[in-house]
């Protein structure tokens, strides 16, 4: 379904979007990087929505939030020349896909990484999901080492 004709707006996400965002985490199978667990604990998400050392960006259709994306930005205040933003999560809604949004959600993102002195940025990606990598790829991502993500719950 394209909507080549749709209103949205980006803008940074609060605490009181937590519970939306989090169902929308959840239900996002490629958000799933753990066979313990389906996406991470809600404090620690509410903690990266919160978190000053993070870009979390909505797209948001009328009152409808449609896409999200969070990048920790935690190297910014570091005396180094280089300095690292990972890009955590990058997910529009299955129905609103292809048209444009992770795109713009994106580019918001980077240029405030930009803003907060962040000179790359990084990430992991499900290899069961083709889509973010091939987006990664289309946003000059080179491809790094390969790595099996392995994980015991205690």
């Amino acid at each position: 379904m394209r909507f080549t004709n749709f209103v949205m707006q980006i803008r940074k996400a609060t605490s009181n979007d937590l519970s939306e965002l989090y169902e929308i985490g959840k239900n996002t199978p490629e958000l799933r990087v753990s066979s313990t667990e389906d996406f991470m604990d809600e404090d620690e998400f509410r903690w990266s929505i919160e978190n000053s050392k993070g870009i979390f960006l909505i797209a948001q259709q009328g009152n409808k939030i449609i896409g999200f994306i969070y990048a920790n930005a935690k190297d910014s205040d570091r005396p180094f020349k280089n300095k690292y933003a990972c890009l955590v999560y990058l997910v529009v809604l299955p129905s609103h896909r292809r048209n444009g949004i992770a795109t713009k959600l994106y580019s918001e993102c980077e240029k405030q990484l930009k803003k907060l002195g962040i000179t790359h940025i990084y990430g992991w990606a499900n290899l069961e999901s083709s889509g973010i990598i091939d987006f990664m790829k289309n946003h000059k991502y080179k491809e790094g080492k390969r790595f099996v993500w392995m994980n015991k719950k205690l």
